[in-house]
């Protein structure tokens, strides 16, 4: 984009882009209202400069825009933009904006004209940096939105065919949740398009699952600065009865004038005056994880009829699987960042016991073996020694050569501990715990039930690396003086449980456990995981930790 000499601090930019067929009029009407919505852009959303520009093949292009301060200023570079967008008019293959450059951009599906493919709305923002940008992106995305139902609806007046209208909705819907994995703007879409199609207020309301408590999400439609204030209030608050009998039915609730006092508490009433609305549930998983709500004023004397609602409840629909599988995109990337780390991990303490390894040997063990080779070397039948001499000597070299193969035991033991592969895993806990009891101060008590049966190698090296990886966590970081370690061996699973009394974890960081905070804790679920089983977190500040792993015997055999 051509610079601007406003370089005072970031003052962010909107750049749209929609095609239009030739044929396509701008009537006075649809004029004022796009000018109306970009003036929005700058009042109400941090815009400083908004350009909307309407792409006529074979036509010259026609373009509006509103600014904050400084008009002249913008006035020449948006005509600068403009000239910069004719000369790539006839480009069909890349977007237009692109050859602005933008920091971020997106489109939006829109469908102009009843036969035609779906078209696009290009949106950019400039003048600011990427992390501004993806934020004001999202509030940009409502705005294209808007614009180009307003667009489209003009061309549907024409036609009178609202039924076509209704279709048109749904085909945005259907492209938006395909082309984009951004929730964010999939629930800004969703909630413009609905607000748009109905000439009402939308928003969505998510659910936090542990306190049962609204998260608001999106509002869309009349909302003025006080009421977005009132909106963004109600987060941590408990759902009010309509939104509540929502979830329990997992059906439309449909409020009016005439039941408004039983639906809606008494500061829902007094903040924002609903008079018709329809609370329809967000379903994922046979679980409510959320609420849309669309409502109309009093003075639109017009409620909800059957189709409309349920026309809503579809779209509540649809925007579940969007979130669902956003949800599910997320996770993969997760788990695939928390694969590389814990790769990384392997490798790294691969590496360190290989040094540690070499370390113990050639500082310790062959430094005594080469000790004694020399004073093996000296032991000779000459006459001035007496035999005792040298039986004290060899007794002397006995003894070293004693320490030195128990030092050989314990490294070998941390590679592997041998009573496991011979004896089993109850023996090599006991032996383990034993072990670190003595070597730390911590109390160490061990329960085991069930069968004292052998089971597969692979889950007994698993179970055994799990509790190792455990213990290491309490003895470095959670300051414990206690540890329980319970072991219970059934026919069809078994499960191991280790809890202490230490300074416990934040319970926000264990859902699930990621790279950047308890990479030792994930490791312990993926290595349940790989053998079927599942791993359970449970702590808080100040109360300990308690770790249960439990593993499928069938399915590990």
């Amino acid at each position: 984009m051509t610079e601007i000499d406003l370089n005072a601090s970031f003052k962010p930019e909107l750049v749209l882009i929609c095609r239009v067929s030739p044929t396509f009029n701008i009537s006075k009407q649809l004029e004022s209202s796009l000018k109306r919505t970009l003036k929005t852009s700058v009042d109400s959303f941090e815009f400083w400069n908004a350009i909307l520009v309407l792409v006529r093949e074979g036509r010259a292009a026609v373009w509006w825009h509103a600014t904050k301060k400084n008009a002249k200023a913008y006035k020449k570079h948006n005509e600068q933009i403009y000239e910069s967008l004719s000369a790539q008019i006839n480009n069909k293959n890349e977007q237009l904006i692109d050859s602005l450059e933008p920091i971020i951009s997106t489109t939006l599906p829109v469908i102009l004209k009843a036969g035609d493919p779906v078209g696009t709305m290009e949106i950019g923002i400039f003048n600011t940096n990427y992390h501004n940008a993806q934020y004001m992106l999202i509030k940009a995305v409502s705005l294209g939105r808007h614009m180009a139902d307003i667009i489209q609806e003009s061309l549907f007046q024409r036609q009178k065919d609202h039924h076509l209208r209704k279709m048109a909705v749904w085909m945005e819907m259907v492209n938006t949740i395909s082309s984009t994995l951004d929730i964010r703007q999939v629930l800004h879409i969703v909630a413009q398009l609905t607000a748009d199609l109905f000439s009402a207020k939308s928003c969505i309301y998510l659910l936090d699952e542990k306190e049962h408590t609204l998260i608001p999400a999106v509002a869309v439609g009349s909302y003025d600065p006080s009421l977005r204030k009132k909106f963004k209030a109600l987060r941590g608050k408990k759902p009010f009865p309509a939104i509540s009998r929502a979830i329990k039915t997992q059906q439309p609730v449909i409020v009016t004038p005439q039941n408004r006092a039983q639906l809606l508490s008494r500061d829902i009433i007094d903040d924002f005056n609903y008079d018709f609305m329809v609370l329809a549930p967000i379903i994922s998983k046979d679980e409510a994880i959320g609420v849309m709500q669309v409502d109309r004023p009093l003075d639109s004397k017009k409620g909800f009829d059957h189709e409309e609602t349920e026309i809503i409840f579809a779209i509540a629909r649809a925007t579940a699987i969007a979130i669902e599988n956003s949800r599910l995109v997320e996770a993969l990337g997760h788990k695939e960042q928390l694969l590389h780390q814990l790769v990384d991990k392997l490798i790294t303490a691969q590496e360190n016991e290989r040094k540690r390894l070499a370390s113990d040997l050639h500082d310790g063990i062959i430094q005594s073996l080469i000790a004694i080779w020399y004073r093996m070397q000296r032991i000779t039948p000459a006459a001035d020694e007496s035999p005792q001499h040298w039986f004290d000597e060899i007794q002397d070299l006995t003894n070293v050569l004693g320490e030195q193969i128990q030092d050989i035991r314990r490294i070998l033991y941390d590679l592997r501990p041998i009573i496991l592969d011979n004896y089993g895993l109850i023996p090599a806990v006991e032996s383990y715990l034993n072990n670190l009891q003595e070597q730390t101060q911590l109390q160490v008590s061990l329960v085991v039930n069930g069968n004292n049966q052998r089971l597969s190698s692979r889950i007994e090296i698993t179970l055994f690396r799990i509790l190792q990886e455990a213990l290491t966590n309490v003895t470095k970081h959670a300051e414990a003086t206690e540890v329980k370690v319970d072991l219970s061996i059934q026919e069809e699973e078994v499960a191991l449980t280790v809890e202490d009394n230490g300074t416990g974890l934040d319970r926000n960081t264990l859902s699930p456990p990621t790279p950047q905070n308890h990479l030792g804790l994930a490791s312990i679920q993926e290595r349940a995981l790989l053998l079927g089983g599942t791993c359970s977190i449970d702590s808080s500040k100040g109360e300990g930790t308690r770790i249960l792993v439990k593993i499928p015997i069938e399915q590990g055999t």
